[in-house]
């Protein structure tokens, strides 16, 4: 009877010595490191899932929580600057095996238990330590396990030149071309700082099929392309600081892509800074041997499902007087107050505030969604033309209202469309005496008629007009707006 039963017993002490670790997790570590092991506060701490610092020898780990550690530290692409202190006076040696045993075998990680004669043999090891470790240090003793390189067959080619922006560098040639074998793009192998160029090719792995996002940051200009298709790009001269920094999305199978990275170098200061992350990879993976710049915080702003929400900061790729609308459903836009129009229309989140709202940041916030549409980037109106202002309904819906000698045109807008087919339905009315005025609806898209009222506007926007006829010229598409006979668009995306 003994017999039988001592193997049930062993498992119920090890489903419950599993069980113990989680829970000493959630009570010592939880509260910087994420129930998920993710970082707390939307990653601000340094992530356990899936840390090469948590696997390996796991010597490293528990000599980190019995004395802390200090300065800065790379973690998931990362470079994190906080104190960890040191808990070897609080938690005692069969705990923080527990706590170990449960962070190296969660959230992807699968290396092997910890146990209390590992702690105990640290402990003694480590015993004469009066301060935290710092990650040189710790390193140099436990170096983190030898990964594949970020970039697989990285070659790298050097042009000088004297560009302030990105050129064509198919049409030039190269005077130098080198193999990278440590998989890192780097400008310290350029035989110059100034005035040149740089091109790197080679393959990165997708570990699972899914969506990829790739951050960019350089000083001064750069692209990122991968199988082909630009997918993150930082235009002109300017600095390496997060103000210019620029995220893409590209969809991978699993496996090998290849990728091209062009980089420029006008004068001054020069740096490039590229990660990737996505499924199947912890945080950022540095592409690059210089990190990506402090993630700023996030601040999500959002609608609520009755009212409509305003961001008056300043807004990329648009005007400097833009005003940003997000409406519940998922849709939202950006009018320009000094081109009297709506220049961009997007799904999905509306606006990242954070860079504003908390730490006052310099530069232009990108809409935070997917699906951006450019509609135009010039005046819909006469230069005579004047803004006046909006108001807003009960449901927070707009309507700008701009004076064109003694008439008024208002451009309401609201959220008409289903979950899973996102639309707006826009109202465009002339109050007032006097002639039908003209007014552009898009100089960005092409125009193509599709039905008596429907067309097509560009690859991503199906429009139908009530009561109007649009008319494509030179490129751009226009109205005919009548005095008190109102017009309707319907917007919305294929």
């Amino acid at each position: 009877m003994i017999h039988r039963t001592l193997p049930i017993l062993l498992a119920l002490t090890a489903a419950a010595s599993a069980q113990d670790g989680g829970q000493l997790y959630t009570t010592h570590c939880s509260a910087c490191h994420a129930a998920d092991g993710k970082g707390a506060t939307g990653g601000q701490f340094p992530p356990l899932a899936g840390s090469p610092w948590v696997k390996g020898d796991p010597q490293r780990t528990i000599k980190l929580v019995l004395h802390g550690l200090t300065g800065p530290v790379e973690v998931a692409g990362r470079t994190y600057n906080l104190e960890m202190p040191p808990q070897g006076s609080v938690i005692p040696d069969d705990h923080l095996a527990a706590i170990l045993t449960h962070v190296r075998a969660s959230w992807e990680n699968a290396s092997s238990p910890v146990t209390a004669d590992m702690v105990k043999v640290a402990r003694a090891a480590t015993a004469d330590r009066k301060t935290p470790w710092t990650a040189p240090e710790i390193l140099k003793l436990h170096p983190l396990p030898a990964v594949a390189p970020p970039i697989a067959n990285l070659i790298s080619s050097i042009y000088p030149g004297e560009w302030q922006d990105l050129p064509d560098f198919s049409k030039l040639k190269p005077i130098n071309v080198e193999e990278e074998h440590d998989g890192l793009i780097s400008i310290t192998h350029a035989d110059r700082n100034e005035q040149f160029g740089l091109v790197w090719e080679g393959e990165i792995t997708a570990p699972k099929a899914g969506k990829f996002t790739f951050s960019l940051d350089a000083d001064d200009c750069a692209r990122v392309i991968v199988d082909g298709k630009k997918v993150a790009e930082v235009r002109g001269i300017g600095p390496l600081n997060g103000s210019r920094a620029k995220q893409g999305q590209i969809k991978l199978s699993a496996g090998r892509h290849p990728i091209r990275i062009e980089y420029v170098e006008f004068s001054g200061q020069e740096g490039i800074a590229l990660a990737m992350k996505g499924p199947g990879i912890p945080g950022w993976r540095n592409l690059s041997d210089q990190p990506l710049p402090p993630e700023r915080p996030s601040l999500m702003v959002t609608p609520t499902e009755e009212r409509a929400v305003i961001y008056r900061n300043f807004l990329a790729d648009t005007t400097p007087r833009a005003i940003g609308v997000g409406f519940p459903g998922g849709v939202n836009l950006a009018y320009s107050a000094d081109n009297l129009a709506p220049e961009l229309i997007w799904t999905g989140n509306f606006i990242d505030g954070g860079r504003h709202w908390i730490d006052r940041g310099q530069g232009n916030q990108p809409p935070a969604g997917e699906q951006v549409v450019k509609l135009s980037g010039s005046r819909a109106l006469a230069d005579t033309a004047r803004f006046r202002g909006y108001k807003l309904d009960p449901a927070g819906n707009p309507t700008f209202s701009v004076q064109l000698g003694k008439q008024f045109v208002l451009d309401s807008w609201k959220p008409v469309g289903s979950e899973g087919s996102p639309a707006f339905l826009r109202t465009l009315t002339v109050n007032g005496q006097g002639s039908p005025v003209e007014f552009l609806i898009s100089d960005k898209l092409p125009l193509k008629k599709a039905g008596d009222q429907d067309y097509e506007l560009g690859d991503a926007i199906q429009l139908h007009a009530e009561n109007a006829a649009l008319e494509s010229r030179d490129g751009k598409t226009y109205l005919k707006l009548a005095p008190g006979k109102p017009v309707t668009l319907t917007y919305r995306w294929k």
